[in-house]
């Protein structure tokens, strides 16, 4: 298939369009606009040129456009406006060029017949599996609107889930940064400087001053061989964490390094809950809704157990039998699990869950800076009182000889 470039009008109405087509012929790309509704003014296959500059244009959408999108599109769909009619009034307002081409690809092939969730499925990067799977449920159930704005909260929620923990990572940063730049200039400059004042007195230097000074000494002297010696450990490092058991030991450290572990396990247990909830409450069948959580928690040791959950599921067991299985989930959630199981209200308890995780990782990051600030203070002292005691003993001892 051939991808056609195209500008063309919409039949009765004076505004242009322009976007990309896959045929395999001009004569056939031109068939498919002409079927839906466009008069073709100009088409002409994508050129070298045309992906060249396609490589440097940011093809991303932003989550919070994402959530302005999905949020008007539910609004516009219960109010009865049909769905290309509501994405060319949500076209005209993006600011998003990327998006823009993406929707106006997706109104060809709406009105070429494809439904909704198959025209979202062929943009994997702008909607996730869960996007359509959910967006497809609610086309076969009826219950579009409700699916986008339940759809437009879980991604509200996500979006001020990763801001917080972000937020809590500045602090841990900048003092991080900090430090960095001062061991940068203490070894750089203000070393080799006192390197001659105390060569000048000749004394005897304490075992904690030659250790510094050597160890400025061999930075100084073989930094084009040291930094991208890091350089390619750090890279060889990434590389091997993007291997099969690289990325088993990663995931690890995830979820049991000290105060993140904690963190990173609640929001993983949040992001399950409302995903969960969501999919059940758009009435997708229960194995369908773990293998598509299974794809949200980015955990191989999660993915496992997903795996293992699944199958109980389909031999028979309740999710929650399945979920009291598994180690990684807290006793709390297999119970509330069977509860919503018992009672009928599934999707309710397991949005409750949620909630209480939500606030959880609320909490959590917000108290993250101080139950890192002692951590910081303590790695800094040491290394400040390192310092000071290699520089200053000398300096003191030449004070007293100089004053003897």
């Amino acid at each position: 298939m051939t991808v056609y470039l195209y500008k063309a009008r919409v039949l009765g109405e004076s505004s242009t369009r322009s976007g990309t087509v896959e045929a395999e012929s001009s004569g056939e790309a031109a068939k498919k606009l002409k079927a839906s509704n466009l008069f073709v003014l100009e088409i002409k296959e994508q050129g070298e040129a045309g992906k060249f500059q396609g490589f440097f244009k940011r093809k991303k959408v932003p989550l919070k456009e994402k959530i302005i999108f999905t949020r008007q599109l539910s609004v516009m769909v219960r109010a009865g406006l049909s769905i290309v009619k509501a994405m060319e009034a949500l076209h005209r307002q993006s600011e998003n060029e990327y998006f823009r081409e993406v929707m106006t690809e997706m109104m060809t092939a709406i009105r070429g017949g494809s439904t909704l969730s198959k025209s979202m499925g062929r943009y994997p990067k702008v909607f996730s599996e869960v996007y359509v799977a959910v967006i497809k449920a609610g086309e076969e159930t009826g219950q579009l609107a409700d699916v986008l704005l339940t759809l437009a909260d879980q991604q509200e929620k996500d979006s001020d889930l990763i801001g917080k923990v972000k937020s809590a990572m500045i602090y841990p940063a900048v003092i991080l940064c900090t430090l960095i730049g001062v061991v940068f200039l203490i070894v750089f400059f203000v070393l080799p400087s006192l390197k001659n004042v105390f060569a000048a007195s000749g004394q005897q230097l304490p075992i904690m001053t030659r250790v510094l000074l050597g160890t400025s000494d061999v930075l100084r002297g073989y930094y084009y061989i040291i930094f991208p010696v890091l350089i390619a450990m750090i890279y060889g490092i990434k590389v091997w964490f993007g291997t099969k058991k690289g990325q088993g030991v990663y995931d690890t450290l995830k979820i049991k390094i000290p105060v993140f572990g904690g963190l990173t396990k609640k929001l993983y247990m949040a992001r399950f809950s409302r995903t969960m909830a969501m999919l059940i409450k758009a009435s997708l069948p229960i194995l369908q809704s773990i293998r598509i959580v299974q794809k949200t928690i980015d955990n191989v040791h999660y993915k496992e157990a997903f795996v293992r959950i699944e199958r109980a599921v389909e031999s028979g067991k309740p999710l929650s039998a399945a979920i009291d299985r598994e180690p990684l989930f807290p006793a709390m959630v297999s119970q509330l699990t069977n509860l919503g199981e018992e009672s009928g209200n599934l999707e309710t308890v397991l949005m409750e869950v949620a909630n209480f995780y939500d606030k959880e990782v609320d909490t959590l990051s917000r108290n993250l800076s101080a139950m890192l600030e002692p951590i910081l203070l303590i790695i800094m002292g040491i290394g400040v009182g390192f310092v000071v005691a290699a520089v200053l003993g000398p300096i003191y001892g030449m004070v007293q000889n100089y004053g003897g």
